[in-house]
């Protein structure tokens, strides 16, 4: 985001919310939107209480994930030693012993998807432009997930303690249990009505260099010349390193966006389409 763009007051953000859900994320208009048949008979219960064949599923899934992580972090020579160190793979069996099913909690499920399919459309580098052209900036990822929960609480005093965990990350954790198009929809339609958009920014991965950081006093008092020269050198390999992975880094994007052009566009790109008509700005990713 440019740091020249205006954006609203921490007061004026509250307001946008207040008349974006003046009824509160749970509220009956709400509910009337995304589960006109009961949160109970939606769809969109199985967010919080998925079947077991679902459960494992995600389990698979986390299991390969980590042993592909374990698989690239093991030095050459080693991938035999780190599949024999490796946990034994879930099985469903396994699934259905420790399976427990829940009561549903209607108020606090429905608040609590919605509050994470905000931080979907609010946060994760994407941008809300209200009426007058100025930014609903809800903060940083974590910084996000706080003032949505404040909203919540009521406490605008500032972080309690974990508290922007609660929606941090919005719902990387269960977008695949159900199509949440609908909650974006509702989402969108609040905001067209106050006359706001919304600026699509496709997830890249990225880099952060310190390397450039300046010696401090200390360090200039105890200047050697040999000292420099090996520091130089190493210096010198290390940005050769940085650039290769920059490079990496930048093919691995391409390729993502590439990808991103032959599946079904992402649940709050098809939202947006159905409730204004045409693509977000951002998308697709050029």
């Amino acid at each position: 985001m440019d740091s020249r763009t205006e954006r609203l007051s921490d007061a004026e953000l509250h307001a946008f919310f207040d008349r974006l859900f003046s009824e509160g994320f749970a509220g009956a208009d709400v509910r009337a939107e995304v589960a006109p048949n009961g949160w109970e008979q939606s769809p969109l219960v199985a967010c919080f209480h998925p079947s077991v064949e679902r459960v494992f599923e995600e389990r698979v899934q986390f299991h390969q994930n980590i042993a592909a992580l374990r698989m690239a972090g093991s030095r050459p020579g080693d991938p035999a030693q780190v599949e024999t160190e490796a946990p034994p793979a879930p099985t469903l069996e396994d699934v259905l012993r420790e399976y427990q099913p829940e009561p549903v909690q209607a108020d606090a499920e429905l608040t609590e998807l919605v509050g994470l399919c905000l931080w979907d459309v609010f946060s994760d580098s994407h941008e809300v432009i209200t009426a007058d052209g100025r930014v609903a900036d809800i903060g940083s990822f974590r910084g996000a997930g706080a003032f949505l929960d404040e909203r919540l609480t009521g406490e605008r005093g500032g972080w309690r303690e974990g508290d922007y965990l609660r929606f941090y990350l919005g719902t990387i954790w269960i977008n695949a249990r159900a199509d949440l198009a609908p909650v974006y929809a509702m989402i969108f339609r609040r905001m067209r009505a106050l006359g706001a958009d919304w600026v699509y920014q496709f997830p890249e991965l990225g880099l952060v260099n310190f390397g450039g950081l300046r010696p401090d006093s200390e360090s200039l008092a105890r200047y050697s010349p040999n000292e420099a020269l090996a520091a130089e050198h190493k210096a010198q390999k290390r940005e050769a390193e940085v650039a290769r992975l920059r490079a990496d880094l930048e093919e691995m994007n391409t390729r993502a966006r590439e990808d991103a052009m032959d599946r079904l566009p992402p649940a709050t790109v098809r939202a947006y389409r159905q409730v204004f008509g045409r693509d977000p700005k951002g998308w697709p990713p050029a």
